[in-house]
């Protein structure tokens, strides 16, 4: 009974406020007596709540946010330069021996997955 919001002697003081006051303000006391036990039900809860650790960001090192981001635009970058050449040769390839176009799909797809995944393992770190 330790967990009770209110003790037992708590409970006799607010039905003896109940009877001595009477009928009419019955309403007032057993609801001064909710409030209690709902103000302590949220002190519980808010006590709860802080004792969840939460992982504290660490602020980022400038230069290692730097770092990262001319990582990812060389992918970026890398990504064009590798892409625009294959998409040429592709199309022209297809156009010129009447080819499917699926290659050129995957061959962007493939520049995306590699785009993707640079960025994902870079977003990690």
């Amino acid at each position: 009974m330790s967990d009770s919001p209110l003790s037992a002697q708590d409970i006799r003081a607010a039905a003896e406020v109940h009877r001595e006051l009477g009928p009419n303000y019955g309403d007032a006391v057993v609801e001064s007596f909710l409030a209690k036990i709902d103000k302590h039900i949220e002190a519980r809860v808010e006590e709860r709540l802080a004792s969840v650790a939460r992982p504290v960001r660490r602020p980022v090192d400038p230069a290692r946010l730097r770092k990262y981001r001319t990582a990812l635009a060389g992918a970026a970058m890398g990504s064009v330069v590798a892409g625009v050449p294959l998409t040429l040769v592709t199309w022209r390839w297809a156009n010129q021996f009447g080819g499917s176009h699926k290659a050129l799909v995957a061959i962007w797809v493939v520049l995306l997955a590699v785009y993707g995944l640079v960025a994902f393992r870079l977003r990690r770190r």
